[in-house]
């Protein structure tokens, strides 16, 4: 039995899966197993594993495409490691991850190691230039919902990210969870609800030993999110979001990306929400202005300015 089993989700980008499977293939812990699960018939991407030949790697064709969430349960429910760890083809994972994150685990008995979902840093390479996020590791100290989605400074952005590639968890806790299977927001979801719900505790490897890709032009695994399924998404959690971190999500998150679009129509629909349901704090106000009246270049070049970043 492998200490952990590494899960990689893939469509239509063999050369990207290959260069994620040669970051598992090399971390500093060797015992672990790969499952790349092929969401859907790809002769390109299987004949791209064909170039492997370590015994660690295994291969799950999907029937027909089901979305990253569906996938990603397939191959954990058929790995055999004590941990389940999560990689999207196309991010990279540092050679000593898995290594550095099992040994967050404190040995004085001090977190179950049943009950402890581990991450780390993310290092995020754009064509502006890369930077870590997020700023520093939820701390527990507020909901885990209101830490991602609330906005907790008037100017600085990255102070919350959790990233799927990041995630690592006890084989037993996994099955208990799985991932939703609605191809949007499956992967704050699960981590929501495992420590909302399952009171996990989430430790945050001090470091970014994950590698995401961002701004490029490439197909993705999981279908375009309109802003409306993002509002159900959140309708649908419930409890699990307060009213806090329900106006958040609303004027931060869902308004960036139509903001982005230049989609105005959303504007008060956004608004509505996020007052109807939610509790709008003055600063997720004033981000959700910015948003509207600043172009995204000026937008990125002031935070980054403030933050001390390129």
């Amino acid at each position: 039995m492998p200490i952990v089993s590494a899960v990689i989700p893939t469509f239509g980008r063999p050369d990207l899966v290959k260069r994620a499977i040669e970051s598992v293939l090399s971390q500093s812990l060797c015992d672990l197993e790969v499952i790349v699960v092929v969401d859907g018939p790809d002769p390109a991407t299987e004949t791209a594993l064909d170039s492997f030949t370590d015994p660690r790697l295994r291969r799950i064709v999907q029937p027909d495409q089901r979305g990253p969430g569906v996938a990603r349960n397939t191959g954990a429910l058929a790995a055999t490691g004590q941990w389940v760890a999560f990689l999207d083809d196309d991010d990279e994972w540092l050679p000593t991850k898995l290594e550095k994150q099992l040994a967050m685990l404190p040995q004085d008995g001090s977190v179950d190691p049943e009950c402890a979902v581990l991450v780390t840093l993310t290092r995020v390479m754009t064509p502006q230039g890369p930077f870590v996020r997020p700023i520093q590791g939820y701390a527990g100290d507020i909901p885990l919902d209101e830490w991602m989605f609330d906005r907790r400074s008037w100017l600085k952005g990255g102070q919350s990210f959790l990233q799927t590639s990041s995630f690592m968890f006890p084989r037993p806790m996994f099955d208990r969870l799985q991932f939703a299977d609605s191809r949007l927001h499956e992967d704050w979801e699960l981590m929501i609800r495992a420590v909302k719900e399952q009171g996990c505790t989430l430790l945050t490897a001090p470091e970014p030993l994950v590698v995401h890709y961002v701004g490029e032009a490439r197909p993705s695994l999981s279908r375009d999110g309109a802003w409306e399924r993002s509002l159900a998404w959140a309708d649908r959690m419930g409890s699990l979001l307060t009213p806090r971190a329900y106006a958040g999500f609303c004027l931060s998150v869902v308004a960036q990306d139509v903001a982005a679009k230049r989609q105005w129509y959303a504007c008060l629909p956004l608004l509505r929400a996020a007052f109807q349901k939610g509790k709008p704090t003055a600063r997720q106000l004033f981000a959700f202005i910015l948003l509207w009246i600043l172009p995204d270049d000026l937008r990125r070049r002031i935070r980054a300015k403030v933050q001390g970043e390129r």
